[in-house]
């Protein structure tokens, strides 16, 4: 499956920026833009992974034990 090119406009930038009171410069947001669709485009790529009969991980146990 290939995955559909997303683009992220300078005002939708802005926005979230602004949702999440972050002052981002507006020569740093059409950047920011290009920057999280080529992201996007390789998370989407992780689809194309076979996974098989991997069962998911439902539990993470973090201590250290020595």
């Amino acid at each position: 499956m290939t995955p559909t090119p997303r683009s992220f406009s300078a005002e939708a930038i802005a926005l979230a920026a602004a949702g999440a009171r972050l002052g981002l410069p507006e020569d740093r947001q059409e950047m920011l833009g290009a920057f999280l669709g080529e992201m996007y485009g390789l998370i989407d790529r992780l689809d194309d992974v076979p996974l098989g009969e991997t069962p998911p991980a439902t539990a993470f146990d973090a201590r250290w034990e020595v």
